[in-house]
């Protein structure tokens, strides 16, 4: 049986569109019969956040990939929650794993950024993540509790947060993890919750999970108790985002033949 909470659906683009290929993905989600009963929303590169916003229906929002911890300043390249704001967009992604390992952001500062943009009004997708050496060494739980514990310290309103792990070994690597790997990872999260922050809290936060979620695998997953929905990759530029956002729907609205000129568009993501 599936959880109350609402379950929730984002497709990070990352930085693998512009304009055009925008106009592709909006044909497509505005063509396909979503699940009324899912939360859809699209991570998008801050210089199209407005044009994204205009461009998809009202039901699927927009999120910001990132943004810094203070309103205005001297901070060459940075967003701020206001500027998302004023682009119409409503959510933020904050500690996404790539921002974790690529650009080396300590958990202090996603906990300042997580602080300022529920300051700020804005809705937060607050990532943690493990990695290969994280499993491989049995400091999983470790890992995971302490990311959180500096994300918890930060937040003052849980019911504008959405918790995103990752398992990052299992992200593009062709290696899947398991749904009971999966569910344990969820649980260990929701366990923290439960005992470090209330019940109320450890019941109502939804938990999402990233890591190679496909057409192949979301239902499944989509079964599992502590699970609430999927922080999507690549699969969010392919008509793969459609079952997924209808994974505990009774029916799977698959589009590939609909839409098989999106093919092209499709095989160049990353």
């Amino acid at each position: 049986m599936f959880s109350p909470r609402k379950f929730f659906v984002i497709g990070n683009w990352k930085m693998n569109v512009d304009r055009s290929r925008i106009d592709s993905i909006v044909k497509l989600m505005t063509a396909a019969s979503l699940d009324p009963n899912t939360e859809a929303v699209v991570g998008c590169p801050s210089c199209y956040l407005s044009y994204a916003r205009q461009q998809l229906p009202p039901q699927i929002a927009v999120a910001a990939q990132n943004c810094y911890k203070v309103e205005r300043g001297n901070f060459s390249g940075e967003i701020s929650p206001a500027m998302i704001q004023d682009c119409g967009c409503e959510w933020v992604i904050l500690g996404h794993p790539e921002r974790r390992t690529i650009f080396n952001e300590p958990d202090h500062l996603i906990s300042q950024k997580v602080a300022h943009a529920q300051q700020a009004g804005i809705k937060v997708v607050a990532c943690v993540c493990e990695t290969k050496e994280d499993r491989e060494s049995q400091r999983t739980e470790e890992v995971l509790y302490g990311q959180l514990e500096s994300l918890a310290a930060s937040i003052s309103d849980w019911s504008r947060v959405v918790i995103a792990f990752e398992a990052l070994w299992a992200s593009g690597t062709g290696i899947l993890a398991t749904p009971a790997q999966v569910q344990e990872a969820l649980s260990m999260l929701r366990h923290w919750l439960r005992h470090n922050v209330s019940h109320h809290v450890a019941n109502t936060t939804r938990i999402i999970y990233a890591g190679s979620v496909s057409t192949d695998n979301c239902q499944e997953l989509a079964k599992l108790k502590d699970l609430d929905g999927f922080l999507v990759g690549s699969a969010a530029l392919k008509p793969d985002i459609v079952d997924i956002i209808n994974a505990r729907s009774s029916h799977v609205a698959r589009l590939v033949d609909i839409f098989s000129s999106y093919e092209r568009l499709s095989s160049r993501a990353i």
